[in-house]
């Protein structure tokens, strides 16, 4: 096979390849010899019609099913070989083929930029690290004391914040229906409801029913009720009041894995100095990024900037789909959010680049084995079975950009251990008012 490459310009490359005579007729001869089983030829039976007499009835069939397997094939073997990377779909064009000659044609794809990462050895950088005080232990233990509350019904308790409740609510403007709920249950104080509405529930009992009173902002992401004054007119139907346990070695054990409260605490120490760590490791992550996206200067293929950007955006629905808004009905112009994403977009794509090439450079890969960790960590997040999970994310492409995200964060790994990096402890009012 001969390839020749040409750049057109950057990021584009044309690929003549010429495939020799011996390879296309054996090609056409297989193909030939398959439809011979199965074609139907008035006067000959299955299998007994001459080559001729097929070439008669199928030879643009016969020829476009090669060219549709050799291709494909031979184009895979070309981009290997040249350590070509398209981003883009392949425009096969010029194809040339002739009885008793080579098969010929060329492919232009836009590609990954060809760059050479500049020395990055001797950049310096201070990670600064909010130093764990015994106020954030205790905040961390009354967090941890909250999400073991229990809550019990109650006939005459009066609602207080923290409280959960069932009601049942009517909302009406300009004296028609917009909302309507039976047994829906409100946590005071999450704001997940409606904040002003959920306060003005503190203080009624199970039974009683009040009137509230809503103005929705006009700029409300639910178009329906976007500058109303809404009427709810509200019952409680049940009262769970919380009751917090006390912190102390019972609540510890209670935990499961901790002797004392002394272990527990030890515990919530080590994991808010993990998380102080992580914090600012992030930081330095985002000053390496700009440093080496302007150490390396170099231009996108438009194509690798515009699928950023709609993966953006399909990810900003799903995280306000997931709070229970619409974006589409919300009112927010999604173009204007879209472009709004072109410069963080061009961001990601270049340091992933940047990123992917100094992990080349490295040698540093993603074994299988700490791909199946980390995806047996999400199925426990998610209480699903490992083997589902993972034929899921086999199946939509997502198990390759979880490898890719851990290749990343091992390359950032091994970046870190080759640069001068010094740790600084702060207090965190002061890291507040930077």
């Amino acid at each position: 096979m001969k390839i020749e490459v040409y750049d057109v310009k950057p990021s584009v490359k044309k690929i003549r390849i010429e495939i020799p005579t011996e390879v296309v007729n054996r090609e056409i001869d297989e193909a030939y010899k398959n439809l011979s089983k199965s074609a139907n030829i008035q006067g000959f039976r299955k299998g007994k019609a001459p080559r001729k007499i097929l070439e008669q009835h199928y030879k643009d069939r016969v020829e476009s099913d090669v060219l549709q397997r050799i291709i494909p094939k031979t184009f895979a073997e070309a981009i290997k070989e040249h350590n070509i990377r398209p981003v883009t779909q392949p425009n096969v064009e010029d194809i040339k083929m002739e009885h008793g000659a080579p098969l010929s044609f060329s492919v232009t794809v836009e590609t990954l930029p060809d760059i050479i990462i500049k020395d990055f050895g001797h950049l310096e950088f201070t990670r600064n690290i909010v130093r764990v005080t015994d106020e954030d232990v205790e905040k961390g233990l009354k967090g941890i004391q909250e999400m073991q509350a229990e809550f019990e019904s109650s006939d005459d308790h009066l609602l207080e914040s923290h409280d959960h409740v069932i009601i049942d609510y009517e909302g009406f403007s300009d004296n028609h229906l917009v909302r309507k709920g039976v047994n829906h249950p409100v946590f005071i104080g999450s704001k997940s409801f409606i904040p002003e509405f959920e306060e003005r529930l503190i203080g009624l009992k199970k039974g009683e029913s009040k009137d509230v009173n809503i103005t929705f902002p006009a700029n409300h992401h639910d178009k329906e009720l976007a500058g109303k004054e809404v009427n709810f007119k509200t019952t409680v139907r049940e009262v769970k009041k919380r009751r917090l346990k006390s912190i102390d070695d019972n609540f510890a054990k209670e935990l499961g894995g901790f002797e004392n409260l002394e272990s527990l605490k030890s515990r919530v120490r080590g994991d808010l100095e993990d998380r102080e760590r992580k914090t600012a490791d992030s930081k330095i992550r985002n000053e390496l990024v700009n440093k080496l996206i302007e150490m390396n200067p170099f231009k996108l293929p438009s194509q690798l900037i515009e699928e950023e950007m709609d993966s953006m955006v399909h990810n900003t629905r799903h995280q306000f789909a997931s709070q229970g808004i619409d974006l589409d009905k919300s009112g927010v112009d999604m173009n204007k959010m879209r472009d709004g994403f072109r410069d963080p977009a061009i961001r990601n794509v270049k340091s992933d680049i940047i990123l992917e090439k100094i992990g080349e450079k490295e040698s540093i890969t993603v074994s299988d084995t700490e791909l199946d960790e980390e995806i047996k960590k999400y199925a426990l997040s998610m209480r699903e079975n490992f083997q589902v999970l993972k034929r899921r994310m086999q199946n939509n492409g997502s198990i390759d950009r979880l490898r890719k995200r851990l290749l990343i964060d091992k390359t950032f790994d091994a970046i870190i251990k080759l640069l001068k990096v010094s740790d600084i402890y702060t207090d965190r009012e002061s890291e507040v008012s930077k």
